[in-house]
């Protein structure tokens, strides 16, 4: 039986598979291309990863760092032992509740 782990994710619920990693020593997260595949919140909002490369509508978290990637984003919100947030960026939100 395959190892995962579950998030709820804003009300999105996502089953992460975990792959061993001899180098490491332990179980990893093996996350899925939401950029290839978008997954959404009930909301409309993006579920990202952290280091997905900042998009055209990023803006700076901090004005004296650079915005390179999610992370660096002041719309996006970090979960916690993760690499998965929610881009909350109006301009990228879908219409699915309507």
């Amino acid at each position: 039986m395959e190892k995962t782990k579950n998030y709820n994710v804003e009300g999105a619920v996502l089953t992460i598979p975990l792959r061993y990693d001899e180098n490491a020593g332990r179980y990893m997260e093996v996350y899925p291309d939401f950029i290839k595949e978008p997954v959404y919140t009930p909301e409309g909002h993006p579920i990202m990863l952290t280091l997905e490369d900042a998009c055209v509508f990023g803006e700076k978290k901090n004005a004296n760092e650079p915005l390179v990637d999610c992370g660096s984003c002041r719309f996006y919100r970090q979960m916690q032992n993760t690499l998965i947030g929610v881009c909350g960026c109006e301009k990228k939100r879908t219409n699915i509740m309507e």
